[in-house]
């Protein structure tokens, strides 16, 4: 806890510094995932021709140099950094600068200057004191999605398991008495199978008895034709 404190105080102690050497700070609030832009004023007559940076201030560390010009013709020129974007305006006398996809983490103190290989740069002011604010409803979402997937990963198996039970436990099929022969008909005759022997019976009585017809009446035939024959041949 104290060198958290001691830490903090340095911090204000340099802050204040860099505020008292540039005379200004501007704030900017931004939402996480914006976008920052700012623009530096500059001398014509000292930095036409210099090339400019964007730097961020750490506490303890040296500067960190974020983007860079590369022209020092006069003329305007851009450049970009992944993020950072740099358009050196020199008839306006303007460095404009932007950076994209803003994240908590890059808050902090940002400046404008005039870099030099071989000194220190010359701050051009103000510094900017950049604070990104993160989105409460997409903070809510994730919490949400965070406890929607907490939910399903903690739910009780419980349908597993009855499910397993009703597939493990032995099934009662009940089966229908066969029917009867006797039951079963032809469809669309209306003959019962089990009358079957029967007709058939019937049937062959019938042939035998139209048989014996046809023999006794050849029989009877013969006779009465022998009869004629002789009483026709008698004396």
């Amino acid at each position: 806890m104290k060198k958290a404190g001691l830490r903090g105080l340095l911090w204000m102690v340099f802050i204040s510094e860099l505020q008292a050497e540039n005379e200004s700070t501007e704030e900017k609030f931004i939402k996480e995932g914006e976008t920052l832009n700012v623009n530096c004023p500059f001398s014509t007559e000292k930095y036409s021709y210099s090339q400019k940076a964007w730097q961020k201030l750490i506490d303890g560390r040296k500067p960190v140099t974020l983007a860079l010009t590369k022209s020092t013709s006069g003329d305007p020129s851009q450049v970009r950094e992944g993020r950072y974007f740099l358009e050196d305006i020199p008839s306006e006398a303007i460095l404009h600068v932007q950076m994209t996809n803003l994240q908590v983490e890059d808050s902090g103190l940002y400046r404008c200057v005039i870099y030099y290989l071989s000194k220190e740069p010359d701050v051009l002011s103000p510094l900017f004191h950049l604070v990104v604010i993160k989105d409460p409803l997409s903070t809510a979402a994730s919490d949400k999605n965070h406890t929607w997937k907490l939910q399903i990963s903690t739910f009780p198996p419980t349908t597993t398991r009855a499910q397993g039970t009703l597939v493990d436990r032995p099934r009662t099929v009940t089966k229908l008495p066969p029917k009867s022969t006797a039951d079963l008909s032809s469809p669309g005759f209306g003959v019962n199978i089990t009358n079957v022997t029967d007709v058939t019976r019937v049937s062959v009585t019938s042939i035998i008895i139209i048989v014996l017809c046809g023999v006794l009446s050849k029989s009877l035939v013969f006779t009465v034709l022998l009869a004629v024959t002789q009483r026709s041949f008698g004396p």
